[in-house]
């Protein structure tokens, strides 16, 4: 196991070694979604700057318990708190959209899911998947523990492309560089043992939004299980709205 973390750890890797090991992860990713699993999340999400006074900061920690996710879908519960008070929603993705209803409500609100993929980063296997094959670099795997048992983690570092989707800050032209001057992320990506399952991924990344000055430190957890999942139906009666409206 020594020989193995060592190797991990040091120097720069070949690009057929990268390439193999994003293969192995990008595999584990398709079968995740493919055959169906059920996942908890655990997020913080941390806002400063743009509006927020000098020193202060919006902190806000979402959970999911109990999701089940297959190919494009998804359906779980969030509950979010933020200091004293805590809200609670259903939400769903399907058809590239996100469907949301508060807890005790009747109708559905639905927004665009590319909008607002910085509320469940860790959750998008698809975006996951693509980030992994287009990084800008993976480490050779080391061996570690988690709650499914003993796991080989992967750490990528995505490319520029992705830090914005993952962050769902669209930028073009002057302000794109402006942003990726200070955006960064690291992903780790858990492949239980024996098999390279999907087990855990892992997400750290701060990025800051040219146009008001408002910087997000996002740190997101998401564990997975094999599990059958039945089709998961987007809402036939959703009312349309912005991404910025989609919680209230």
């Amino acid at each position: 196991m020594a020989t193995v973390m060592v190797a991990g750890c040091g120097g720069t890797r070949s690009q057929p070694d990268q390439d193999k090991d994003g293969r192995l992860l990008a595999d584990a990713l398709r079968s995740a979604y493919s055959g169906g699993s059920g996942f908890k999340m655990d997020q913080q999400l941390v806002i400063l700057g743009g509006d927020i006074p000098s020193g202060k900061a919006i902190q806000v920690h979402a959970t999911v318990d109990n999701g089940v996710l297959k190919n494009d879908t998804a359906k779980f519960g969030y509950k979010i708190q933020q200091g004293r008070q805590t809200a609670t929603y259903d939400m769903l993705i399907a058809q590239q959209q996100l469907y949301v209803k508060a807890q005790n409500a009747t109708t559905w609100k639905t927004t665009a899911l590319l909008s607002t993929t910085t509320l469940y980063p860790t959750l998008r296997l698809d975006l996951v998947r693509e980030t992994v094959l287009l990084a800008r670099s993976i480490s050779s795997g080391t061996i570690t523990h988690i709650d499914a048992g003993f796991a080989r983690k992967y750490t990528v570092q995505p490319a520029p492309d992705q830090l914005e989707q993952l962050e769902s800050i669209p930028v073009q032209g002057t302000a794109e560089d402006t942003f990726l001057k200070t955006a960064r992320a690291e992903m780790d990506i858990y492949l239980l043992l024996p098999g390279n399952k999907l087990g855990r991924i892992e997400l750290q990344m701060t990025g800051t939004d040219p146009a008001n000055g408002e910087r997000q430190d996002v740190t997101s957890t998401l564990d997975l299980r094999p599990a059958r999942v039945s089709a998961i139906q987007a809402p036939s009666d959703a009312e349309q709205v912005s991404p910025a409206d989609i919680l209230k």
